[in-house]
């Protein structure tokens, strides 16, 4: 049995079911966009309290039906995007490693992994991250500085821009990019947010308190009003809930 199998989830809507896997319950994902491609979704975790970590990671909020959920975003996603400083906490690596998902990928005409988008002030990435030590990696560095990391493994090009609108824009029309998983961190996800990029909120609700003052989804950002979102789809797995949102249309 897969750790996808494994982790059945239950949806609750749209046309409630017993179970279902990751795969299945995301099958409708392309149509459910709202925005002009490129589409932006941000994927994120959080405990009932708000809070995106636990001592700095976001891995004690996690179960193996949130990572099924992770893994079938990625798979999906024409690009997975992430702040220099959540690559750095979190170790990133290549954004598919399953040789399966890549296959299937390869089936469907698509490139074997989701492109890499690093987004980044001071270009500062060691070059011994595992993302960055993989020369089967594509990524491209986000950023409005003209420094250039250190020689690496991966293959790796910039997007020097002054806005995230921009950025997303040329990802488009260079790589063919239609759809773009964020996974934070929250500064970054309160940036795109301020320029109104945020086409989907996938977001994972582990039933745990944490407290304290760490970070939530969007940092300290003020945004020139509310932005209402429409649920879409809610799973569940044991006392876990997962929701998607969608931006509503004006």
């Amino acid at each position: 049995m897969s750790e996808e199998q494994a982790a059945e989830l239950r949806r609750l809507l749209p046309q409630p079911t017993q179970t279902v896997t990751a795969t299945e319950a995301l099958g409708q994902l392309r149509a459910a966009a709202v925005g002009e491609p490129p589409v932006l979704a941000l994927n994120m975790i959080a405990s009932v309290d708000g809070r995106i970590a636990v001592g700095g990671r976001s891995a004690p909020l996690s179960s193996p039906a949130d990572r099924a959920l992770f893994h079938a975003l990625r798979a999906r996603s024409d690009a997975v995007m992430v702040a220099a400083g959540t690559a750095r906490a979190e170790r990133y690596g290549p954004t598919i490693r399953n040789e399966r998902a890549r296959a299937a990928r390869a089936a469907r005409g698509e490139r074997e992994q989701p492109i890499a988008v690093v987004v980044t002030r001071k270009v500062e990435l060691d070059p011994a991250l595992p993302l960055l030590s993989d020369p089967a990696s594509h990524v491209v560095i986000v950023t409005a500085s003209d420094r250039e990391l250190a020689p690496c493994a991966a293959q790796v090009e910039y997007i020097r821009s002054a806005t995230l609108r921009e950025a997303l824009a040329e990802l488009g029309e260079r790589h063919g990019v239609r759809r773009i998983i964020c996974e934070g961190g929250p500064h970054l996800n309160a940036s795109l947010a301020s320029e109104s990029l945020i086409d989907e909120l996938f977001l994972s609700i582990a039933p745990i308190l944490v407290g304290g003052s760490d970070a939530t989804i969007l940092a300290a950002a003020l945004l020139e009003e509310p932005q209402r979102l429409d649920l879409l789809m809610l799973l569940a797995n044991d006392a876990e809930l997962y929701a998607h949102y969608a931006r509503r249309s004006a």
